[in-house]
């Protein structure tokens, strides 16, 4: 399994940042439900329109009536994993100036699919999640209206 790891600082209390990002329930992916979805680099505009079936800490991702991947998420951890070859973690963790934002994507395609072009284009990724993080980082300053900085 191929893994990239980001980190960024959030200057807000975990408890705060917590409370709006891990808020999770059935319905639609919006701003306050599941908002996490919504800055998966390269995914996020798809799973804006995606809506969420199950729970309490467990769902399937639907497009209109097909699943498309699962959430699980827990008291400091969010994970997305999309079909059958991506994974994302989000864990929040106390940090000296707020909060810790850990980022994680994994490639988590069959060993005989991991070498499949479009498995790999997805993971030539490294610039593309840094960018993604940073905006992830905007993302969650300007709801939570706090600073924000990658940390690697």
């Amino acid at each position: 399994m191929r893994s990239y790891e980001l980190r960024g600082v959030i200057e807000a209390p975990l408890d705060t940042v917590r409370a709006v990002f891990l808020r999770v329930t059935e319905g639609p992916v919006g701003p306050d439900n599941a908002p996490l979805l919504r800055g998966l680099p390269g995914a996020g505009r798809f799973l804006a329109g995606a809506t969420l079936r199950g729970g309490p800490t467990s769902f399937t991702v639907h497009y209109g009536s097909h699943p498309g991947g699962t959430v699980e998420v827990g008291p400091s951890a969010f994970t997305f994993r999309g079909g059958y070859k991506f994974a994302a973690d989000y864990e929040f963790t106390a940090h000296e100036r707020g909060t810790l934002l850990t980022y994680r994507a994994h490639n988590v395609a069959p060993a005989s699919h991991r070498d499949r072009p479009l498995v790999r284009a997805q993971f030539w990724l490294a610039g593309r999640l840094r960018i993604g993080l940073r905006g992830a980082l905007r993302t969650i300053g300007g709801r939570l209206n706090c600073r924000t900085q990658p940390d690697n």
